[in-house]
Protein backbone atom coordinates (compact mmCIF):
# COMPACT_ATOMS: atom_id res chain seq x y z
CA UNK A 1 0.00 0.00 0.00
CA UNK A 2 2.83 2.39 0.88
CA UNK A 3 4.56 1.74 -2.49
CA UNK A 4 1.34 2.57 -4.37
CA UNK A 5 1.02 5.89 -2.55
CA UNK A 6 4.67 6.77 -3.27
CA UNK A 7 4.20 5.87 -6.97
CA UNK A 8 1.06 8.00 -7.11
CA UNK A 9 2.82 10.97 -5.49
CA UNK A 10 5.74 10.63 -7.93
CA UNK A 11 3.32 10.55 -10.90
CA UNK A 12 1.53 13.65 -9.61
CA UNK A 13 4.84 15.49 -9.16
CA UNK A 14 5.98 14.52 -12.68
CA UNK A 15 2.69 15.76 -14.15
CA UNK A 16 2.89 19.04 -12.20
CA UNK A 17 6.52 19.56 -13.23
CA UNK A 18 5.65 18.85 -16.89
CA UNK A 19 2.73 21.30 -16.67
CA UNK A 20 5.02 23.97 -15.19
CA UNK A 21 7.67 23.50 -17.91
CA UNK A 22 5.07 23.52 -20.68
CA UNK A 23 2.99 26.51 -19.56
CA UNK A 24 5.51 28.69 -17.75
CA UNK A 25 8.84 28.02 -19.48
CA UNK A 26 7.97 27.09 -23.07
CA UNK A 27 4.52 28.64 -23.56
CA UNK A 28 2.52 31.32 -21.80
CA UNK A 29 -1.19 31.94 -21.49
CA UNK A 30 -2.45 35.33 -20.42
CA UNK A 31 -5.78 37.13 -20.33
CA UNK A 32 -5.54 40.55 -21.97
CA UNK A 33 -6.31 43.32 -19.52
CA UNK A 34 -7.04 46.19 -21.92
CA UNK A 35 -8.04 47.11 -25.45
CA UNK A 36 -4.66 48.37 -26.65
CA UNK A 37 -4.72 45.79 -29.48
CA UNK A 38 -8.40 46.25 -30.40
CA UNK A 39 -9.90 45.08 -32.77
CA UNK A 40 -7.46 42.16 -33.19
CA UNK A 41 -7.26 41.33 -29.48
CA UNK A 42 -10.00 42.46 -27.11
CA UNK A 43 -9.94 42.92 -23.36
CA UNK A 44 -10.54 39.53 -21.76
CA UNK A 45 -9.27 37.44 -24.68
CA UNK A 46 -6.70 34.75 -23.93
CA UNK A 47 -3.36 35.09 -25.68
CA UNK A 48 -1.24 31.98 -26.12
CA UNK A 49 2.43 32.81 -26.73
CA UNK A 50 5.78 31.12 -27.16
CA UNK A 51 8.51 32.19 -24.70
CA UNK A 52 11.55 30.68 -26.39
CA UNK A 53 11.46 32.56 -29.71
CA UNK A 54 12.58 36.18 -29.30
CA UNK A 55 13.25 36.67 -33.03
CA UNK A 56 10.40 38.90 -34.19
CA UNK A 57 9.53 40.26 -37.60
CA UNK A 58 7.28 43.15 -38.63
CA UNK A 59 3.65 42.09 -38.32
CA UNK A 60 4.22 39.76 -35.36
CA UNK A 61 2.32 40.34 -32.12
CA UNK A 62 4.44 40.04 -28.99
CA UNK A 63 3.81 39.87 -25.26
CA UNK A 64 5.75 42.43 -23.22
CA UNK A 65 6.06 42.01 -19.47
CA UNK A 66 6.79 44.95 -17.22
CA UNK A 67 6.76 43.80 -13.60
CA UNK A 68 3.46 41.97 -13.10
CA UNK A 69 1.79 43.79 -16.01
CA UNK A 70 1.72 42.14 -19.45
CA UNK A 71 0.68 43.95 -22.61
CA UNK A 72 0.60 43.01 -26.27
CA UNK A 73 2.03 44.98 -29.19
CA UNK A 74 2.58 44.66 -32.94
CA UNK A 75 6.14 44.75 -34.29
CA UNK A 76 6.47 47.33 -37.09
CA UNK A 77 10.25 47.73 -37.29
CA UNK A 78 13.38 45.91 -36.14
CA UNK A 79 17.02 46.70 -35.42
CA UNK A 80 18.47 49.27 -37.84
CA UNK A 81 15.13 50.24 -39.44
CA UNK A 82 14.25 53.94 -39.72
CA UNK A 83 10.75 54.91 -38.57
CA UNK A 84 8.91 58.12 -39.35
CA UNK A 85 5.35 59.29 -38.76
CA UNK A 86 4.03 61.68 -41.38
CA UNK A 87 1.61 64.56 -40.84
CA UNK A 88 -1.35 62.34 -41.76
CA UNK A 89 -0.41 59.92 -38.96
CA UNK A 90 0.93 57.08 -41.09
CA UNK A 91 3.95 55.05 -40.00
CA UNK A 92 6.75 54.95 -42.57
CA UNK A 93 9.46 52.30 -42.20
CA UNK A 94 12.58 52.59 -44.37
CA UNK A 95 10.74 54.96 -46.73
CA UNK A 96 7.72 52.67 -47.22
CA UNK A 97 4.32 53.63 -45.81
CA UNK A 98 2.57 50.90 -43.84
CA UNK A 99 -1.03 51.21 -44.95
CA UNK A 100 -2.28 48.76 -42.33
CA UNK A 101 -0.54 50.71 -39.57
CA UNK A 102 -2.80 53.79 -39.44
CA UNK A 103 -2.58 56.02 -36.39
CA UNK A 104 -6.07 57.38 -35.90
CA UNK A 105 -6.41 61.17 -35.74
CA UNK A 106 -5.48 62.62 -32.39
CA UNK A 107 -3.79 59.53 -31.02
CA UNK A 108 -0.21 60.83 -30.86
CA UNK A 109 -0.42 64.06 -32.83
CA UNK A 110 -0.74 67.41 -31.05
CA UNK A 111 -2.78 70.39 -32.31
CA UNK A 112 0.06 71.40 -34.67
CA UNK A 113 0.19 67.91 -36.20
CA UNK A 114 3.50 67.10 -34.51
CA UNK A 115 4.10 63.72 -32.93
CA UNK A 116 3.87 63.75 -29.12
CA UNK A 117 6.54 61.84 -27.23
CA UNK A 118 10.10 61.74 -26.04
CA UNK A 119 11.64 60.43 -29.27
CA UNK A 120 12.56 62.41 -32.37
CA UNK A 121 11.69 61.34 -35.90
CA UNK A 122 13.11 59.97 -38.09
CA UNK A 123 13.93 57.35 -35.45
CA UNK A 124 16.44 54.58 -36.05
CA UNK A 125 15.68 51.44 -34.08
CA UNK A 126 18.76 50.58 -31.96
CA UNK A 127 20.69 47.33 -32.29
CA UNK A 128 18.56 44.35 -31.19
CA UNK A 129 15.57 46.66 -30.54
CA UNK A 130 11.99 46.49 -31.80
CA UNK A 131 9.57 49.32 -32.63
CA UNK A 132 6.25 48.16 -31.18
CA UNK A 133 2.85 49.83 -31.55
CA UNK A 134 -0.69 49.20 -30.39
CA UNK A 135 -3.31 48.28 -32.98
CA UNK A 136 -5.64 50.66 -31.14
CA UNK A 137 -3.68 53.82 -31.90
CA UNK A 138 -5.47 55.86 -29.22
CA UNK A 139 -3.44 53.89 -26.68
CA UNK A 140 -0.09 55.63 -27.05
CA UNK A 141 2.09 53.86 -24.50
CA UNK A 142 4.24 52.15 -27.10
CA UNK A 143 7.37 52.85 -29.15
CA UNK A 144 5.86 56.03 -30.62
CA UNK A 145 6.31 57.69 -27.25
CA UNK A 146 8.72 55.36 -25.41
CA UNK A 147 11.23 54.36 -28.08
CA UNK A 148 12.37 50.86 -28.91
CA UNK A 149 11.71 47.82 -26.75
CA UNK A 150 14.69 45.57 -26.14
CA UNK A 151 14.54 41.73 -26.24
CA UNK A 152 14.72 41.44 -22.42
CA UNK A 153 11.26 43.09 -22.20
CA UNK A 154 9.69 40.70 -24.73
CA UNK A 155 8.06 37.74 -23.02
CA UNK A 156 7.18 35.85 -26.17
CA UNK A 157 5.59 35.80 -29.61
CA UNK A 158 1.80 35.39 -29.74
CA UNK A 159 0.81 32.28 -31.65
CA UNK A 160 -2.93 32.15 -30.98
CA UNK A 161 -5.82 34.15 -29.54
CA UNK A 162 -8.85 32.61 -27.86
CA UNK A 163 -11.89 34.87 -27.89
CA UNK A 164 -13.72 34.74 -24.58
CA UNK A 165 -16.62 37.12 -25.19
CA UNK A 166 -19.90 35.54 -24.25
CA UNK A 167 -18.38 32.63 -22.35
Amino acid sequence: MKKKVIKLVIKILIIEFSYYILFFVIFGLSRTANNNMYPNINAGDLAFYYHLDKSCEPGDIVAVKDGKKRDFYRVVACSGDTVEINQDGYIIVNGMMLDFERIFAGSTLDDNGDVIGSIQYPYTVPDQGFFLVNDNRYEDFDSRTQGAFMPDKIDGKVISILRTRGL
